[in-house]
């Protein structure tokens, strides 16, 4: 196992979510994550809110593929002892 693999797992969640961030920014001109009350002008919420929902189904996906690569690398580790 090496680290080389690891970090290609870590780098697949960074990519994703810098890919999302810059979504949010391209389509949604009044986005802001940082700020306090909301992430977007109440006019642009509903398109926030559409592409909030398709990134949580996104990670999802993300998390489950991730999930199944990290299993076979405990069943490879298991097998090489």
């Amino acid at each position: 196992m090496s680290a080389a693999l690891l970090q290609a797992l870590v780098d697949r969640v960074h990519k994703n979510e810098r890919g999302w961030e810059a979504a949010f920014y391209e389509n949604i001109p009044t986005y802001d994550p940082h700020h306090d009350d909301q992430p977007a002008e109440n006019r642009h919420m509903g398109r926030y809110d559409e592409m909030d929902t398709d990134r949580a189904f996104d990670c999802r996906d993300l998390l489950l593929d991730l999930t199944a690569e990290l299993e076979a690398i405990i069943a490879q580790m298991e097998g090489a002892r």
